[in-house]
């Protein structure tokens, strides 16, 4: 497999990848964000008109997430053709689960939840909402099962170049909670973000009601929710995959040489070709929970593998670095924003009506930085375990596809047209939505 090959293999899967990944995310946080407005539809209206605006961008965000998981299992097969010979075993069940639960499990319920309101009890509705928001989390929880295990392999041995299962319960463990918090916690920041910048928008040309209010308070606090729970379950992640990952180490810290761990930079400009920081900032050493022991548990007899020595099966040091930084600088704006959006919803009564013009637009910025904190976050994972597909033993160049580089072209290409299209509809979309809202459904029989 060529130099340009793989690169645009890797380009066309990761793209495909991070286009799932979003709207997986999203679809799941707005999932339990409606199950919780229908439990609080029964104390009032507002949180009943919420639900009936925020329903439909959840199905929009369904819809594209569907379309965009089709194209990325076609990928599994045409650009790392040997991968189900070497983990069929191990991949094979896990997808068939999360395509089980995606298209039986919840399908079974998402009709009832978006045609069933006015026939259906209360009681039932909400029940059904609830199977919805269940189903779409056990569909995540597989992805999140597959991609935690390509990062840390448990649960299954490599023999004759094929890995088999030796515990389900290992496998289930490992790396995967911790990513599947991360993944929650990251759709609850989408969802919340997005519901404060649409709320924004709606009520600049008319006045709020009640359900506006309802979803500006909820998205404020929930926003600054998500945003702890995804720094702790994002340090959770790192203590469980940092130790078994010396070349993310090296990568991150930067450890040029093999020696003791060296401090944590802040900042630094990397010299990669002569293996030094041509610039850099000194920060704290690095947490004791992510790096490995010493036979007798002790953090101060560890010897990290060094970037030079590791030249070849070492992930691309500056996308490393500079990505783990660049998570942080913007989790730490976004935190800012959010916080300061609280206190002024606080001090106004979460009425929407009250923003200013640069209070909406903050609002909307606020959306974009938890796009790019997710983007971030889920890049940097993925980058940081290269070259590996499967860490530590199956690398991409050994699964790669035998295609010539101008097919690869032209259909990332495509891939690019594709996946532009169903976000530009996606906005358009979400606009329609904005802008004309809940268009009222005529009562029949008697029914409300």
């Amino acid at each position: 497999m060529t130099q340009t090959a793989w690169v645009l293999s890797l380009t066309q899967f990761y793209l495909g990848l991070g286009f799932l990944l979003f709207f997986l995310a999203l679809e799941l946080g707005l999932a339990w964000v409606l199950f919780v407005l229908r439990l609080r539809a029964s104390r009032g209206a507002a949180a009943l008109l919420a639900y009936r605006f925020w329903v439909r961008i959840y199905a929009l965000a369904l819809i594209i997430g569907f379309a965009a998981s089709l194209p990325l299992l076609l990928q599994m097969g045409t650009l790392w053709p040997e991968f189900m010979d070497r983990a069929g075993e191990v991949v094979g069940p896990l997808l068939g689960m999360a395509v089980l639960t995606a298209f039986v499990f919840k399908s079974c319920f998402l009709g009832a939840m978006l045609y069933g309101q006015r026939t259906l009890s209360d009681r039932a509705h909400t029940t059904v909402v609830g199977m919805v928001a269940l189903g779409t989390s056990l569909t995540a929880w597989w992805i999140v099962v597959l991609l935690a295990w390509l990062q840390w392999p448990v649960g299954a041995s490599l023999t004759e170049d094929h890995y088999q299962i030796v515990s389900w319960t290992a496998l289930l463990g490992g790396a995967a909670p911790a990513l599947f918090g991360v993944l929650v916690s990251g759709g609850l920041m989408l969802a919340a973000t997005l519901m404060l910048s649409i709320t924004a928008q709606r009520t600049r040309s008319r006045p709020s009601d009640e359900g506006d209010r309802a979803v500006f308070a909820g998205g404020a606090w929930l926003v600054l929710a998500a945003l702890v729970l995804q720094v702790g379950l994002a340090a959770w992640l790192g203590s469980q995959l940092l130790p078994v990952q010396p070349a993310r180490v090296a990568a991150v810290v930067p450890q040029w040489h093999s020696g003791p761990p060296e401090p944590l930079s802040l900042l630094a400009w990397l010299d990669v070709q002569a293996s030094r920081n041509a610039w850099v900032l000194t920060g704290p050493a690095l947490p004791s929970g992510w790096l490995p022991t010493g036979a007798a548990g002790d953090v101060a007899a560890v010897t990290l593998h060094g970037l030079d020595d590791l030249r070849g099966m070492r992930p691309p040091v500056w996308l490393t670095y500079a990505s783990s930084r660049l998570v942080v600088l913007l989790t730490g704006v976004l935190a800012v924003m959010a916080l300061a959006a609280w206190w002024r919803g606080r001090r106004l009564g979460f009425e929407p009506d009250s923003l200013t013009p640069a209070n909406r637009i903050g609002l909307q910025v606020m959306a974009w930085l938890a796009l790019g904190v997710q983007a971030v976050g889920w890049g940097h994972l993925m980058v940081g375990s290269l070259p590996y597909a499967i860490y530590g033993t199956v690398t991409l160049r050994e699964i790669g596809t035998v295609q010539s580089p101008d097919s690869l072209w032209l259909i990332l290409g495509v891939q690019v047209l594709v996946y532009g299209a169903l976000a530009l509809g996606f906005r358009q979309l979400l606009g329609h939505t904005l802008r004309y809202g809940v268009v009222p459904v005529a009562r029949h029989r008697g029914r409300a």
